[in-house]
């Protein structure tokens, strides 16, 4: 059974419409040639919408999908083909790039199929009567806003948090909303770093110190940083925490 990155799936339905910015959609392309499966959906998704109503269900797999699909373009009305112009051309690109740079990596990726990072991190932001209304109200719009999909406005308000006169404690936990909000969005080189900075802190405690190590793995699954991934998922283990036997199965998968 395929497990689907929900918010990748999202990102689909809202490009299929017609909602996302050029940058967007740039990205949701450059996620989906790390995402098969997704990739997968997207296309079976657009062929039923593109097609559906006229009767033209034909496969992507063939030899000569590249042409069919550029043909299609030209069979229908300027309005619809130059609101899926984007997606048609850009697939028959990915499909035929696909199958090459699969028969490249093949026993790479079977390797890390076993070792899929998590797909998103929930926030959990611990309230407190240290914590001041200004920082939390910074806090609780970057969630939601992060959650809406507005990733720029939720860093603007994180950014603003961080001029505040802030405990080492709030430093920490605005360090891994911002690392989440990174994740989420796809960000994983910057996620990378600020979880590895909130892991190496003298002032973070425990419990923060087994997340960010947690999710500082999971980020370098995302980029193929395998070793070090193995590392610091050993080191949640020796935490023995609330992430202790997720762990310990993931450490399986090496």
């Amino acid at each position: 059974m395929k497990r689907y990155n929900n918010i990748l799936l999202d990102d689909i339905h809202e490009y299929m419409d017609g909602n996302l910015s050029d940058s967007e959609t740039d990205r949701l392309w450059a996620q989906l040639l790390g995402s098969p499966d997704e990739l997968d959906y997207m296309q079976t998704m657009a062929t039923l919408k593109k097609m559906g109503q006229e009767g033209k269900f034909e496969s992507l797999d063939s030899e000569n999908e590249n042409n069919n699909i550029l043909q299609l373009i030209s069979n229908r009305s300027q309005s619809i083909a130059s609101r899926y112009k984007h997606y048609l051309v850009a697939a028959s690109a990915l499909i035929l790039g696909m199958a090459i740079l699969f028969q490249i990596t093949t026993s790479t990726t079977e390797y890390t199929a076993e070792l899929s990072p998590i797909a998103s991190i929930e926030f959990d932001i611990e309230r407190s009567a240290e914590i001041g209304t200004v920082f939390d109200t910074h806090l609780q719009r970057a969630v939601s806003l992060s959650t809406a999909g507005s990733v720029e406005l939720a860093l603007n308000e994180l950014n603003t948090a961080s001029a505040l006169d802030l405990s080492n404690e709030q430093i920490i936990e605005l360090n891994m909303v911002k690392g989440s909000v990174y994740y989420n969005a796809g960000y994983f080189t910057e996620a990378s770093e600020i979880f590895e900075s909130v892991s190496t802190s003298e002032h973070v405690d425990r419990l923060n110190l087994e997340k960010s190590l947690w999710y500082l793995a999971n980020t370098q699954l995302h980029l193929n940083e395998l070793d070090e991934a193995k590392v610091n998922i050993e080191r949640v283990i020796e935490l023995d925490g609330a992430f202790s036997r997720v762990a310990s199965n993931k450490l399986d998968k090496f």
